[in-house]
């Protein structure tokens, strides 16, 4: 730009000083010769016709040189006048011009810097004032590596080095510290006898650069908000496929349930078909009652009757596993006793258990060697002969408790800590024969360790064997069916929310 201001102003000055001074020395020349030539033309004429027409011939001549001088001294006047006012037009022009290129200088946003050959600022428009917030002149002689992103650097750099023309965006600083970015164009023009440098025009495309960013996310939004829109219909129809499978997998299981709840209560049904009906004991027993709880459908625990001519047998057995397996052990052991009693000709309870051990490892095979099978049962027994009136009792791991009348506590008669069956145990076992002596209106009482081990209570706590001991002779003065009621209103009570932990059954009978 003042490149091309010096170039106009040049010009100028060639067309105010030699067109006119050419043409006021030219009109000088052409007047002054020609009054020269009229006054000798004149001359001459007089000297060669002294007469009267020589006279007026003369004087013709010299009113040719005189008018023709005068034509020629307006053309000059006219000419100069013409002169004056191209002059006028054309520093008109300049002035305009060169008040539009500093208006423009002044105005613009743009920036302008002129940098030597270090990258030194030699002069810098006062945009880069309202722009950057330096001040022109006291930024001149500083680097313009000092106020460019570390990044930028090697761009500018690399064009000083190369003293090419170069385009590129940078990233410049702000005197408050931030950065904007700017859009430039180089130019070296070092031989330049105006500018004499490298000529930097830069434009500040901050606003643009954060438009296309702010554009950029929100493409990359509208592309994220596409995606998660696709996946959701993706995984919306997944769920609802998964939901038609669950469904159809929900029907399946629920027909699979029913057929095995069915299954159960049918098992249900063989296993209480199994054992004597309480109304059964109650002819032999008229004061006596059954409380049992599986913890499933089918328990694991059993109680017993068996009438023979001379005797009443009478027991409460726990089998491991619970459910179906627990069942299945029942039907067992609820078999070798009756089998050990009619077939093998068992009598008193001590010989029935060991007798019932022998039969019960026989039929899991646990016998054999090799076998790793620890099933069996816990179990007390009695046995109630019809003639004497007395009462026996063998026990294993199960024993029995007596409620004697105006007694202030259970009585425990304990059981053989040893088990019914069992791969590990010995081929034989022998248990102790317990004669008991007992007042009429006595109660006996028997029960597997379900009770005992419920957890409940406010502190989540095991109901424990004692705390049976003791309810029961609370209740065991009421009749045999508020026992029983006593019994599960105790239960619920202490378990509350909790989940029944094992199967639970007690019995009792009064002698």
């Amino acid at each position: 730009m003042a490149r091309g201001m010096a170039v106009v102003l040049e010009a100028m000055r060639t067309q105010q000083k030699s067109p006119a001074d050419a043409a006021s020395q030219l009109m000088w020349i052409i007047v002054g010769g020609g009054i020269a030539v009229g006054i000798m033309g004149a001359t001459g004429i007089y000297l060669s016709l002294p007469t009267w027409g020589g006279i007026l011939v003369s004087l013709l001549w010299l009113l040719l040189t005189v008018g023709g001088s005068f034509i020629g001294w307006r053309y000059w006047q006219e000419t100069r006048r013409y002169r004056q006012v191209v002059e006028l037009q054309a520093r008109n022009e300049v002035l305009r011009v060169e008040g539009r290129y500093k208006a423009l200088v002044q105005y613009t946003s743009d920036i302008f810097l002129i940098l030597n050959k270090q990258g030194a600022i030699q002069y810098a428009s006062p945009s880069l004032q309202r722009t950057l917030g330096y001040n022109p002149e006291q930024i001149r002689g500083e680097t313009l590596r000092e106020i460019t992103s570390p990044e930028d650097r090697p761009l500018l750099e690399t064009a000083f080095a190369r003293a090419s023309s170069a385009f590129f965006t940078v990233r410049l600083q702000h005197r408050e510290g931030y950065w904007r970015y700017f859009e430039g164009t180089g130019q070296p023009l070092y031989a330049d006898p105006i500018i004499q440098g490298y000529l930097l025009s830069l434009r500040d495309v901050t606003d643009r650069k954060r438009e296309e960013e702010q554009r950029r996310e929100k493409e990359a939004a509208a592309l994220r908000l596409a995606v998660e829109r696709e996946r959701a219909e993706y995984e919306k129809s997944l769920i609802e496929q998964n939901r038609r499978q669950l469904e159809e997998a929900y029907k399946l299981l629920e027909r699979a349930n029913h057929e095995i709840h069915e299954s159960l209560e049918y098992a249900a049904r063989i296993q209480r078909g199994m054992v004597a009906s309480p109304s059964v004991i109650q002819q032999y027993f008229p004061d006596s009652f059954i409380f049992w709880r599986p913890r499933d459908v089918v328990s694991g625990d059993f109680y017993w009757f068996l009438s023979t001519e001379d005797r009443l047998y009478w027991a409460v057995a726990d089998c491991t596993g619970h459910g179906v397996p627990g069942a299945l052990m029942t039907m067992i052991c609820n078999g070798v006793l009756t089998q050990a009693v009619l077939t093998e000709g068992a009598v008193l309870p001590d010989a029935v258990l060991a007798k019932t051990h022998q039969l019960l490892r026989r039929a899991l095979r646990q016998d054999e060697p090799g076998s790793k099978s620890q099933d069996g049962m816990e179990i007390a027994l009695v046995c109630y002969e019809r003639a004497t009136g007395k009462i026996f009792y063998a026990g294993a791991n199960r024993p029995l408790w007596i409620a004697r009348p105006d007694s202030s506590e259970l009585e425990e008669v304990e059981a053989d800590r040893k088990g019914i069956g069992g791969a590990s145990a010995p081929a034989e076992h022998y248990f102790r024969l317990h004669e008991l002596d007992l007042p009429r209106g006595a109660w006996v009482y028997a029960s597997s360790d379900g009770f005992g081990d419920q957890f409940g209570g406010p502190k989540g706590k095991k109901y424990t064997s004692k705390r049976v001991r003791q309810f029961l002779h609370q209740i065991s003065s009421l009749s045999a069916s508020a026992q029983v009621e006593a019994l599960a209103t105790e239960l619920d009570s202490w378990r509350g929310s909790l989940a029944q932990v094992d199967d639970i059954l007690v019995g009792g009978i009064r002698v």
